[in-house]
């Protein structure tokens, strides 16, 4: 049932991302939407973005870094959490690990503008680490985790910087030469899934903006 749950959920995102499709430029860490909004104009999709940011964010006075009606432009941060395929669960066949994985980024948006049109420039600025994460490994393994996440594709170099990382760190612990190799078997999937999950989440962020910039409902309370 759990299953059944997760893949609707993942074919309806994916079902509506597609139902208002848009041109989408890829950077190393930055996507870029445009949209077109027929018979808005600029104060109005101005409002609609203000109003979502205020509802999208924990806290949008602590987010916001810029507002400015007159240039027409937004910039928020915050962190975004995606929900991905983990492709070591298919590798371990694990009881312990997780269908889906989630990881966390911090990010800035930027959200340009005009009569009938706005762009979002979303950009992955660097891992989110909590509070009083100190361990130096795991700092170590998010950062170059972190440089291999690029919507223009996985670098194999980084890949392979990655796994010499996790060889040397393994083998100081101990770990057995099998299991070093079938863990840094796992590093490329793993990575495409995080990939492939952060431009849904980020797309689908874009969409939501965009419904609530088009939309003609009316508050009749």
């Amino acid at each position: 049932m759990k299953k059944l749950i997760i893949i609707t959920t993942w074919i309806f995102v994916t079902s509506t991302i597609n139902c208002y499709s848009q041109e989408y430029e890829y950077q190393d860490k930055i996507i870029i939407g445009v949209f077109d909004v027929n018979k808005k104009n600029k104060t109005e999709i101005f409002n609609s973005i203000s109003r979502w940011i205020a509802l999208n964010y924990n806290s949008a006075k602590d987010v916001v870094q810029l507002k400015n009606t007159e240039s027409g432009v937004i910039v928020v941060k915050g962190i975004n959490e995606s929900t991905f395929k983990n492709a070591r669960k298919e590798f371990y066949k694990d009881e312990y690990q997780n269908e889906l994985g989630i990881i966390k980024f911090n990010h800035t948006m930027e959200i340009n503008v005009k009569d009938n049109k706005f762009r979002i420039i979303y950009t992955l600025t660097d891992a989110y680490t909590p509070n009083g994460f100190n361990d130096i490994n795991a700092n170590a393994e998010v950062m170059l985790g972190f440089d291999m996440v690029e919507f223009t594709g996985l670098k194999q170099e980084k890949v392979d910087r990655f796994n010499s990382w996790v060889e040397e760190i393994w083998k100081i612990a101990w770990i057995s030469k099998k299991k070093r190799k079938k863990f840094k078997t796992t590093t490329h999937p793993f990575y495409e899934g995080v990939i492939k999950g952060v431009k849904l989440d980020i797309k689908s962020t874009m969409t939501s903006i965009y419904k609530n910039v088009i939309s003609t409902k009316k508050d009749e309370w």
